[in-house]
């Protein structure tokens, strides 16, 4: 905070302060005015590359088996581990099945899919690998696993203006700090037994705004989860997109094999169950 800033917010203070709050309250300020200088920003990071491919820099060449998928097929969905997160940053899991909940209706109205699950976070550990991705699927009879990814950077910080001060009932805050959240997240589609890349699709977000420092951290938590959601519908709609073209296209796949049922139709529309 500029020094000139300081003096005159000094100069505003309330001249009625309780015997005894006058020193408190200028050291509160002084310490608050240090504290909203400082920058902060959080990362959380669900990585698909560290879950699948666990202190390597790069991933592995695609797998060169052929994917034999029989139609109908059952499918998972699930959020990768998160690193190393304190518990009040960790994504809630209801949020995350949630989220999981719109990725599901990317594959809903398709009769390749004959079933799609929400997977609970906790089945998969970190850097767990396709080996725990063998396991969830042989646990949950399923057939292919939809992963979701994310990378969300919050950055806060003061603007030059926001004061702490104190008066005879308290501590009050200027509006100021604000608050910008960048979000990325992917979804990325494997059949498990041959370990091929179906398909893949990702979105973005951006949020900003301003909060008091009082409700800085609800109104940054609502952030994040707003933020997350806009970026998780902008995925479900390219992974529709993905779903539609992979329809099209896997029949004519070398690497993809489609095991069809008798009277199966493609161009059909049925709700998944």
């Amino acid at each position: 905070m500029q020094r000139r800033q300081f003096t005159r917010h000094i100069a505003a203070l309330p001249l009625a302060m309780p015997l005894g709050l006058g020193a408190a309250g200028l050291a509160g300020t002084l310490v608050g005015c240090a504290a909203m200088e400082k920058e902060n920003k959080q990362r959380q990071v669900a990585s698909v590359l560290s879950f699948l491919y666990p202190g390597k820099d790069t991933p592995e060449p695609a797998s060169a088996q052929v994917a034999e998928i029989k139609v109908p097929f059952r499918i998972g969905v699930v959020f990768v581990p998160d690193e190393k997160l304190v518990a009040d940053q960790r994504l809630p899991e209801p949020e995350r099945q949630m989220l999981a909940g719109k990725v599901r209706d990317a594959f809903a109205s398709y009769p390749f899919v004959s079933r799609i699950e929400a997977v609970p976070s906790l089945y998969l550990q970190p850097g767990g690998s396709f080996a725990n991705l063998d396991r969830v699927a042989a646990l949950l009879n399923l057939d292919v696993l939809a992963l979701i990814s994310y990378d969300l950077v919050q950055h806060a910080d003061a603007t030059g203006w926001s004061f702490l001060y104190w008066t005879g009932v308290g501590a009050y805050v200027i509006e100021g700090d604000r608050y910008d959240v960048l979000t990325a997240v992917e979804c990325t589609v494997f059949d498990v037994k041959s370990r091929r890349l179906l398909m893949r699709a990702a979105g973005t977000a951006r949020d900003k705004g301003e909060a008091s420092l009082i409700s800085f951290g609800e109104k940054a938590r609502a952030a994040r989860s707003k933020s997350l959601g806009i970026a998780v519908d902008q995925m479900t709609l390219a992974l529709k997109g993905e779903v539609a073209r992979f329809r099209e296209t896997a029949p004519k796949d070398p690497m993809i094999k489609l095991v069809l049922p008798p009277g199966y139709d493609p161009k059909s529309a049925v709700p998944a169950r």
